[in-house]
């Protein structure tokens, strides 16, 4: 399997690892799904011994676990792990929303803005799978505008144990996620770190509200 996106000078571990992790990420790969590494060598065009690596890397951070009978399967994550990973969003993602826009470069700008741009595009067009991938390009290019190497870390790592899924199989959150957006670049394009760090976290609180449903156990559509 090739893609022409991905760097060329990944190991086969390190392109399994992506590749799962963004379809359990963008819900392609539901909880309860399970792995089996005889159809994802078939599928991945590998030896099983990169997808064994790059399972045990996804369990060891919980994105995957083994059961009983079941062997490998994608993790569901408690309400009170959801919780703790807003709370850290919080903190996190506008101080990066902050330090992007006093740091970022005009080819940062510029990207930002095409990549919001088609955002706005997918959102108009009903696209709610292109609407998390743009979303989830948007979020990061900000992220790495802001110079700092670990809090992209510490920011990528949360995002990697987000069901995303829910938040885009929501109409309304979509329609409020494009609003919210255009709050966030109306501070970044004025050059306005405090309103853009204020609009982002009010970002994130949205999102929080939308999810409480799973929070609680149940499905959003319901």
């Amino acid at each position: 399997m090739t893609d022409p996106d991905l760097p060329g000078h990944q190991t086969k571990t390190e392109l399994a690892l992506r590749v799962l992790r963004e379809r359990i990420r963008s819900g392609e790969l539901q909880a309860g799904h399970r792995l089996q590494v005889f159809d994802l060598t078939e599928e991945l065009g590998m030896s099983p011994t990169p997808i064994r690596e790059a399972l045990r890397l996804l369990q060891a951070d919980r994105l995957v676990h083994y059961e009983p009978h079941r062997g490998v399967v994608v993790a569901r994550h408690s309400p009170e792990r959801l919780s703790d990973v807003y709370d850290m969003r919080l903190e996190l993602e506008p101080l990066a929303t902050s330090l992007a826009i006093e740091r970022m470069t005009p080819e940062q700008r510029d990207t930002i803005n095409r990549t919001h741009e088609k955002f706005l595009a997918a959102g108009k067009a009903g696209r709610g799978a292109r609407m998390a991938k743009l979303n989830s390009d948007w979020h990061l290019a900000i992220y790495q505008a802001s110079g700092s190497e670990m809090l992209q870390e510490f920011i990528a790592r949360l995002w990697d144990v987000f069901p995303w899924r829910t938040n885009w199989a929501l109409d309304q959150r979509s329609a409020d996620s494009v609003i919210e957006h255009d709050q966030v670049m109306t501070a970044l394009n004025a050059g306005d770190a405090e309103a853009g760090a204020k609009a982002m976290r009010a970002h994130i609180q949205a999102g929080s509200a939308a999810e409480q449903p799973e929070l609680n156990g149940r499905s959003p559509t319901e």
